[in-house]
């Protein structure tokens, strides 16, 4: 099964991604302008993930404390520039 979601996002807010089931691994393309910053479970503004526009990372669900391995549904964006994100179960 494909689990995967596209939104539109706006420079400066904040832009939930609710998928269908919990996993470990996401794969969160860019398609901004600009770069974005994602957060994986609740919105976090310390412990984020940069990507650049135009590009894509793997974003592995970690307790950023820790490193114990947690699952989570909800993703978090937020963009510098309007655009595409698009975020994949992996």
């Amino acid at each position: 099964m494909l689990i995967c979601k596209r939104k539109v996002c706006t420079a400066g807010t904040v832009t939930a991604f609710d998928m269908q089931l919990s996993a470990l691994k996401w794969k969160v393309k860019n398609f901004t302008d600009g770069e974005l910053y994602v957060s994986a479970g609740e919105w976090d503004t310390k412990n984020t993930v940069r990507i650049g526009a135009g590009t894509y990372e793997i974003i592995v669900d970690r307790m950023p404390q820790t490193g114990t391995r947690k699952t989570s549904r909800v993703l978090y964006v937020s963009t510098e520039g309007d655009g595409e994100v698009e975020v994949m179960m992996v």
